[in-house]
């Protein structure tokens, strides 16, 4: 049978009767499999057969069932009678075998990408001091005997054959068998309690001390916890849409759910339910690595003041900003100052992560998403409700007659943080309009989620002062580089980002990120086309309202600021990916912007096109030009301006077309009343005269052209 098994790839050990292995030493076998050759000569005078579990044996782990002279059949007829783990059983071609005290053994292989668990307690039986362990595993360092040693039976599959189970089902295993552990908390000694609340084992930590916070899940999918039977020791609960009678009870196993009657898809009849279970099921959708990332970084992290980062390290650091909100900030910090300081066994302390992850959300935070750290820092406020006067004065100000776009906006930052939005600009030449304040009262909202730069910042090779930031303000704007205004334009529609930073290794994120603008320059802080849509101006006045400690009065208010947004209306997202139509931004402000914007060949162009018509061409209604006539009239002796040039801004900015074939036209200039008028062969472009209402430019019709 030893050779068999070494053939398997499994590790084997001789034991003795004592069930000690009978060799001087066998920590080299847990690390390589013995040769055939040696395993003839170690198993001549053996007792048993050992296999050894863990990496060497291809994560080979056990779950021993120990009866310590104790009725473990109905422990192993009710764990095995569940129809999840019967179905795991089944579909992984789990071996199953007696043991020679009456004991069961279940032995598989699993699936993982770290090391393998050492060897753990999972239920004690009730002795009131710990010493009976009820059901525990043999893992990493750890072995089990097995048949064909003299007392153990096989019952159910090949241990020659074992397939690899899924970690999340190898998962649910070890927390069902922690629910029927019968020692009760207080009577757990300091030994016994260590072990299974290591960080390496968040499932019964959670189990033995989060029964509460497992209720409060069950209480928000509509659970109703109806009183507690004295007669029999449980909690009496009743499911979702019944309005009689009991669907489950709590304290039947020792800390679990029992449900007998269920319609919830999300629950079996006849099942137990642990509280890591019910984590799993009610909040992560069945995703057991989610629930236990959860566990971790929200209960076992706190100890360690670093996170390590695939081969990088950081320091979390807390600072107060200085409206007295607490932050967190990451700082790289090099593995040699943490070993100085804090001793080399301290790194393995140090929470690992496999790589960085933005998973942006305000209501229901989650630090950790498939072993990726969230650089998305948690919402550090609560919506309740309340006034919100000073904070509503400031947002009306701002926002003036698009007072319910702004809502709408400032709604889909805190509601909707992964949303693309438009790129939100504040423009007044005077000071002191609000624009600071505006920006300073969403940093005290959003906290270390948004990010103040400068213009310069966009265009420098290292982008990790706002890479992975929600809301990137960018003040006293001026923009002049057109690569610039294209970077702002793909980062607000962008779905990942290369972040570069000194001294860090380069990495990708999902980029949610939110452009503001802030300058002082009305109408040049940018150059916006005609087609842009991307772009939310507003120009700010002087305010109405004096308050020198409005930005203290309002962070009082944003607990009801927030619960107020909760009560719009959703918002359509169907309308616009940004959430709202071209039409909506359009204003007066952004008019000014797009027209500031034009070339300068086209400024000139108007006021000689509109002068023609008030003088040369008085009486006409429009007339007929090519970009040579143009070129020969006006610009003949000009060198900078050519023919392509004048074609460039006729098509691009001034929206004009020429005829779509040659036609005879009347040259550029002439009477129409006068005589022997000498036409000429062109494609010419149509000039309009601009209609009485239509004396600026910003005002003219889209469907007619501008002259």
């Amino acid at each position: 049978m030893a050779e068999e098994l070494i053939l398997s790839g499994i590790s084997v050990l001789p034991v003795a009767s004592s069930k000690k292995p009978a060799v001087a030493s066998w920590s080299k076998y847990q690390d390589d499999i013995m040769t055939i050759d040696d395993s003839e000569k170690l198993f001549q005078k053996a007792w048993g057969v050992g296999v050894i579990c863990g990496k060497v044996s291809g994560y080979l782990e056990a779950i021993d069932f120990d009866a310590h002279n104790k009725n473990i059949q109905e422990i192993w007829d009710q764990f095995i009678g569940n129809d999840a783990v019967n179905f795991i059983l089944e579909s992984n071609n789990v071996y199953i075998e007696r043991s020679k005290s009456g004991g069961y053994h279940l032995i598989y292989r699993y699936e993982s990408d770290k090391r393998p668990d050492g060897s753990m307690k999972l239920a004690f039986w009730d002795t009131g001091d710990g010493s009976d362990s009820m059901i525990e595993t043999r893992g990493e360092g750890g072995y089990i005997i097995i048949a064909p040693t003299e007392g153990y039976t096989p019952i159910k599959g090949d241990i020659l054959s074992l397939s690899l189970m899924p970690e999340e089902q190898r998962d649910f295993l070890l927390s069902f068998a922690r629910s029927f552990n019968q020692l009760k908390n207080a009577e757990i000694p300091t030994e016994a309690k260590q072990a299974p609340f290591d960080t390496t084992d968040p499932v019964s930590w959670y189990n033995w001390n989060k029964a509460d916070a497992a209720k409060m899940l069950l209480k928000d999918k509509g659970w109703q916890y109806i009183g507690f039977n004295e007669a029999e020791q449980v909690e009496q609960w009743r499911r979702p849409g019944k309005t009689d009678g009991i669907s489950a009870t709590w304290g039947k196993r020792y800390n679990a759910l029992y449900v007998f009657t269920s319609s919830v898809d999300y629950l079996m009849q006849n099942c137990y339910y642990t509280p890591f279970q019910l984590l799993v099921k009610l909040k992560f959708s069945g995703n057991y690595r989610q629930a236990i990332h959860y566990v971790q970084s929200k209960y076992f992290t706190d100890d360690s003041d670093y996170i390590r980062v695939g081969t990088d390290y950081y320091k979390k650091i807390k600072k107060s900003d200085r409206f007295g909100i607490v932050q967190l900030e990451l700082k790289p910090w090099r593995k040699d100052e943490i070993k100085q300081d804090h001793g080399a066994a301290y790194l393995k302390k140090i929470p690992l992560y496999d790589d960085f992850t933005i998973l942006p959300n305000n209501i229901e935070y989650h630090p950790v998403y498939e072993n990726c750290y969230n650089l998305y820092k948690e919402f550090t406020h609560r919506p309740e409700p309340g006034s919100w006067h000073w904070t509503q004065i400031l947002i009306k100000h701002v926002f003036g007659e698009q007072y319910e776009l702004g809502l709408r906006y400032l709604q889909a930052l805190y509601l909707y943080p992964k949303r693309n939005l438009p790129i939100l600009v504040l423009v007044s030449k005077e000071r002191q309009t609000g624009k600071t304040t505006f920006i300073n009262w969403l940093n005290m909202i959003f906290g270390n989620n948004m990010v103040n730069i400068n213009p310069e910042d966009l265009t420098s090779q290292f982008n990790g002062s706002y890479a992975t930031s929600n809301i990137i303000a960018v003040e006293e704007t001026l923009i002049e580089k057109s690569v610039t205004v294209e970077k702002l334009k793909a980062l607000a529609t962008g779905k990942f980002i290369s972040v570069n930073n000194k001294f860090v290794n380069p990495y990708k994120v999902p980029f949610y990120g939110k452009i503001i603008l802030a300058s002082n320059n009305e109408e040049k802080f940018a150059r916006i086309d005609d087609e842009e849509i991307r772009f939310f101006v507003r120009k700010l006045g002087k305010p109405t309202h004096s308050n020198h400690a409005i930005e203290e009065d309002m962070v009082t208010e944003i607990p009801a600021f927030l619960h107020y947004l909760t009560q719009l209306p959703a918002i359509n997202w169907s309308i616009d990916r940004s959430g709202f139509t071209p039409d909506e931004l359009v204003n007066d402000s952004l008019l000014r912007v797009k027209q500031e914007s034009k070339s300068s060949l086209y400024k000139e162009l108007h006021e000689l096109i509109s002068e023609h018509f008030l003088n040369d061409g008085h009486a006409l209604d429009s007339f007929q030009a090519t970009p040579t006539d143009i070129k020969t009239k006006w610009f003949e002796k000009n060198s900078r301006i050519d023919v392509q040039y004048i074609i460039h801004v006729l098509k691009n900015e001034m929206n004009l077309t020429p005829a779509m074939k040659a036609e005879r036209y009347i040259p550029f200039g002439v009477d129409l009343a006068g005589n022997g008028i000498n036409t000429r062969i062109g494609k010419p472009y149509l000039f309009k005269r601009f209609t009485e209402d239509q004396t600026d430019f910003n005002k003219t019709n889209e469907d007619e052209l501008p002259f």
